[in-house]
């Protein structure tokens, strides 16, 4: 079981993103989500941290499982999260940008979260994203990095019943 989750609210063109103020990502802008608790599942996990964070109260047939995340460091496999996407019809989330706990949370255009140019945006939510963005299979997004740089990203297959 991987440790962390992560999901990007989606509004018409508009990203729900939090620009964190703490490590991992210390200063970059991210979906929403956090660390499962012991005994969680990664849907009851990640539907508590976007409650958490952004007020909402999202039902489980709202948030669509994108797929994972790994990450593989200096050539050994170092952790994942597993990601998902949620569509319009949220509840109001309203005072944004606003400051919370975990940094400041505000409504972003896609494009610009996803624009290869912005490194203001955590550097591989550029290579998994954009195909949970169009609703493609859930697949593993594997991240490889090298001395701290970030290499590529290759999409695997995902085996759908190991993760529903």
């Amino acid at each position: 079981m991987l440790e962390y989750n992560v999901a990007f609210l989606r509004r018409g063109d508009l990203l729900l993103v939090l620009n964190r103020s703490k490590p991992p990502l210390l200063g970059l802008w991210n979906g929403v989500g956090g660390k499962l608790e012991p005994g969680e599942s990664p849907l009851e996990s990640v539907l508590r941290e976007i409650g958490e964070e952004t007020g909402l109260a999202l039902k489980e047939d709202a948030i669509r499982f994108g797929g994972i995340v790994t990450w593989e460091i200096d050539g050994r496999m170092a952790g994942g999260m597993y990601a998902y996407t949620a569509d319009a019809g949220l509840g109001d989330i309203g005072g944004l940008p606003r400051e919370t706990a975990d940094g400041i949370l505000a409504w972003k255009p896609a494009a610009w979260v996803l624009n290869p140019e912005n490194r203001g945006v955590a550097g591989h939510v550029r290579y998994f994203l954009p195909p949970m963005l169009e609703k493609s299979p859930a697949a593993e997004y594997r991240c490889l990095f090298r001395e701290g740089q970030l290499l590529t990203c290759e999409c695997l297959p995902l085996d759908l019943s190991l993760y529903t």
